[in-house]
């Protein structure tokens, strides 16, 4: 009653914008979850994409992404129907897991981070496994802690304003939900992220003498194999096409986390700040796509990290065709 109550206090969407809204959400839900598929299994399947680091956590964002995307179907159908089609326990699991994921995949990111200024400080990758699994574990354990919250009383989880799908009841901001709220975005969103943007900026010098000593010793030994082997205009090829096919540097890395934090404000950013603003004026001065955006918004951004790693590595994106070229082979046989 409270939900619809709500909903009439703001202009609905028409039956198009209902579809064009679920259109957006299986668009977002079948690019996001091949993309992230494949790029977990690129990084899986080539160990020399990384030279100063482990994959794990990019594995760990990939899943996460998919994670974020896969349940799209749900608010998908929904909007089509114009209401919210799966119950009230399912309403709630959607939401805790949304929540769950969302925060681990800004998580990993912000681990990615600290991770460059951790490799920076301690070139020896052999030290820095303790590093990965503290990383992962911190990341899930405060992911789960916030997304059970709203499950035990501390605010809520419910119906959104669209009527189509389900997140943090921000439509009855009380005193629960506020506190959590500015709990929630101190802890987990405006700290990190501020942590984040440190640990790059101090990770400089020695993270990038660390990469060049890397670089020079791999262009070394990739100058002797080759001029062993062939003439000097070959070997001067052979290292062209090896430069050309190197991993991620670290230079190439602390650009993508630079890159992913922005892309972490672009997609989870809506939704704080959609919370913040029903907060203060309430969710009846919150238009109706104003309310959409945020959980569009978080699914599109998904898509954005796979085709960023294409861009900066030549590598990556020769070692993510090759699932491609081996299912075309397949076929032909």
């Amino acid at each position: 009653m409270e939900t619809e109550t709500v909903l009439q206090s703001v202009t609905p969407f028409s039956r198009f914008e209902h579809a064009f809204v679920g259109c957006l959400y299986m668009c977002f839900c079948l690019m996001g979850v091949a993309l992230n598929l494949l790029t977990a299994l690129t990084f899986y399947k080539d160990t020399r994409l990384f030279t100063s680091s482990k994959p794990w956590l990019h594995i760990s964002l990939a899943l996460a992404n998919i994670g974020v995307v896969g349940p799209s179907p749900f608010p998908a159908s929904s909007s089509f129907s114009g209401k919210w089609l799966y119950g009230s326990a399912l309403c709630q699991f959607y939401a805790f897991e949304g929540m769950f994921i969302g925060i681990a995949a800004i998580g990993f990111v912000v681990s990615m981070c600290i991770e460059r200024y951790v490799v920076g400080s301690k070139p020896n990758t052999d030290k820095t496994g303790w590093f990965y699994v503290c990383a992962i574990s911190l990341t899930i354990c405060n992911a789960l802690f916030w997304a059970t919250m709203p499950l035990l009383g501390w605010s809520r989880y419910a119906i959104d304003v669209t009527g189509t799908t389900c997140a943090l009841d921000y439509n009855h901001p009380d005193e629960g939900f506020v506190s959590y709220l500015i709990t929630l975005e101190i802890f987990s969103f405006g700290v990190p992220l501020m942590a984040a943007a440190l640990c790059l900026y101090w990770s400089g010098p020695a993270a990038s003498a660390a990469a060049s000593n890397t670089g020079e010793a791999a262009a070394d030994v990739a100058g002797t194999s080759s001029g062993q082997s062939t003439s000097g205009q070959s070997s001067q090829a052979t290292l062209v096409t090896d430069k050309n096919l190197e991993g991620f540097s670290e230079e190439q890395l602390k650009t993508l986390c630079y890159i992913f934090l922005f892309l972490v404000l672009v997609g989870w950013g809506p939704f704080a700040f959609i919370c913040t603003l029903s907060s203060a004026v309430g969710a009846p001065g919150v238009s109706m796509l104003a309310n959409a955006i945020p959980p569009l918004a978080c699914k599109m951004m998904v898509s954005a990290y796979p085709i960023t790693y294409a861009i900066a590595s030549p590598r990556f994106r020769k070692s993510f065709a090759s699932f491609f070229k081996a299912q075309g082979e397949t076929k032909q046989d």
